[in-house]
């Protein structure tokens, strides 16, 4: 009795699968990379920091558009594991002068 299916090992993958594959594993070296950069940063030059001071300035100057500038820089510094402490005391200390 022989059966015609083919086991799973001898499925063959299709080109879509090894790019599908290709760009998830650049996308995940990207980010793991970037990663690395901040807490190196972090640890020794510290230009995150300095561009984070910066963006909490220009939210003083312009507070409209700041808030809604925030929330999107707030998430991104959460997807990427930049220090959320910094921009909730930065936010903080920013809007109470800019809204009183």
């Amino acid at each position: 009795m022989a059966t015609s299916a083919t086991a799973p090992s001898e499925v063959a993958t299709t080109p879509t699968s090894k790019r599908s594959l290709l760009i998830k594993i650049s996308v995940g070296l990207i980010i793991v990379g970037f990663i690395i950069y901040v807490i190196v940063d972090l640890t020794t030059t510290q230009h995150t920091r300095r561009i984070i001071a910066d963006f909490l300035d220009w939210i003083g100057e312009n507070p409209a558009a700041g808030v809604f500038a925030f929330i999107g820089v707030y998430a991104m510094a959460n997807i990427f594991f930049i220090p959320g402490t910094i921009l909730t005391l930065g936010a903080g200390f920013v809007f109470a002068n800019a809204l009183g």
